[in-house]
């Protein structure tokens, strides 16, 4: 093992890596994995012992922004055991915990770096100015373990669809923005945002998000989802990004999201919609094994234990159990599996975007029942000639002081106020009583979709 070392600080490397390198080597041979000896046959009829060496080092040290990595070949009579040697190689290098990636024909020792968490993390203009040159169909999620630009490729056919998963901290939603801003950068696309938590909220202000804006309210993002959904089969005309965030939640609330989920997700592609996902944990019970079925990409942060990765990636060896958040990211799709750090959106590059594109609230689509139903002439009584009688009394008006109410509220925090805000305030308010749940969204959407009838007569 003196060549190694040698040969490691022939290359500048430093003692420090030829230190680890050594310490790596010498649990192959503790373990038994390093040599073995093979009987050799010579023609005279005599024989004897060879040594043939099973792992040998690379010679060079990656180091990415967050980790060293090792790099060893290795004859496949001994890459099982040496894949479940990472508990091994962590206890040697006294370090928290270490993986065993296999990448190509190299298999590397990926060990964490004790300073990453002191430096800073990789911006989005940083990844972008790599390559700037990204092709339409192609959006941007950072760098790779080369320090090389990595882009996905949507419009391939083995790459339709996306799902990004991971656990609070783990850079889920900042790897999502980044898509979404990249999309809008790059153009010939349209994106179409749903989020019910608004961390989409200063990207949605910009020419190409689909109806004007972001999708935030459960029920909203129904229908938008069914329009969506419904134009399978039609030319859009346009190639289309539906970011979903938060999945699991909007299905708890409005289920029906789930089988529009499953339309896109099965012949979205067809009508050029491609679906990227977001979720903390990827469950099939949660939106269904056939949607996840049609998914392809999986774009995994930190999960909480080995069960939660396959869950999430669909394979048992891609090590997202052991990933480090704040945006250390593997992409996941069949055997291919690729560690990246994501592309960091700052607050101030997220704020300019704000600024130059003011966030607006989208154009909810209205059903083909209820225009039918506006359309339809009503009696004095509040019946609808046609249809024998119709259904029922149609919406009564919303008062204009509540409008006033509900405008200022949004104008002063920044977001849409609860429904149990609107009922107490109109319950104080109107000799009526307060709203209840369908009449106080209807009120809120109307306040925020037409500011300036709120305001009037202020």
């Amino acid at each position: 093992m003196d060549r190694i070392k040698t040969a490691l600080d022939k290359k500048r490397q430093g003692t420090h890596y030829a230190d680890r390198m050594h310490r790596i080597l010498g649990v192959c041979q503790d373990c038994g994995i390093l040599w073995h000896e093979e009987r050799v046959a010579f023609t005279n009829g005599s024989s004897a012992l060879r040594r043939v060496h099973d792992i040998e080092p690379v010679g060079r040290v990656l180091v990415t922004p967050r980790y060293e990595k090792y790099g060893l070949h290795v004859n496949t009579r001994v890459l099982p055991r040496l894949k479940r040697m990472a508990p091994q190689f962590a206890y040697a290098l006294n370090v928290p915990s270490t993986a065993v990636v296999v990448d190509g024909n190299t298999v590397y020792i990926r060990v964490p770096r004790n300073d990453a968490e002191d430096e800073g993390l990789l911006t989005f203009e940083e990844a972008w100015s790599i390559a700037e040159g990204i092709p339409a169909g192609s959006l941007l999620l950072g760098v790779d373990d080369d320090r090389r630009q990595l882009v996905l490729e949507m419009i391939a056919p083995t790459n339709v669809h996306a799902a990004v998963v991971g656990m609070t901290g783990s850079g889920k939603s900042t790897l999502l923005k980044s898509m979404i801003l990249s999309a809008q950068r790059i153009g010939g696309s349209q994106v179409a945002l749903f989020d019910p938590s608004r961390g989409f909220w200063p990207l949605s202000g910009h020419p190409s998000v689909w109806r004007g804006g972001l999708f935030s309210d459960p029920e909203d993002c129904e229908r938008g989802l069914e329009a969506l959904a419904n134009q399978i089969g039609r030319d859009l005309g346009r190639l289309t990004y539906v970011f979903v965030d938060e999945v699991p939640d909007l299905i708890a609330q409005r289920p029906q999201i789930k089988k529009h989920l499953a339309r896109l997700a099965q012949a979205g592609r067809h009508a050029g919609l491609h679906l990227i996902i977001g979720a903390q944990h990827l469950l099939a019970s949660d939106i269904g094994s056939m949607t996840l079925r049609n998914i392809p990409v999986r774009l995994v942060g930190r999960v909480a234990d080995p069960s939660a990765a396959y869950q999430a990636t669909g394979r048992r060896d891609t090590g997202a159990e052991s990933l480090r958040g704040r945006g250390d990211f593997v992409a996941v799709n069949g055997t291919m599996t690729r560690h990246f750090q994501v592309a960091y959106l700052t607050d101030a590059e997220l704020e300019e975007w704000a600024r130059r594109y003011a966030p607006r609230d989208a154009m909810v689509p209205v059903r083909p029942e209820v225009r039918k139903a506006e359309r339809a002439p009503v009696h004095a009584l509040g019946h609808s000639v046609a249809g024998g009688g119709g259904d029922g009394r149609p919406p009564d008006d919303i008062p204009q002081e509540a409008l006033r109410e509900i405008n200022r509220y949004v104008r002063q925090h920044g977001h849409r106020p609860s429904l149990n805000w609107v009922y107490r305030m109109t319950k104080e308010m109107l000799p009526t009583g307060g709203f209840n749940r369908d009449k106080a969204r209807r009120a809120i959407r109307l306040a925020v979709r037409a500011p300036e009838r709120a305001q009037l007569h202020e």
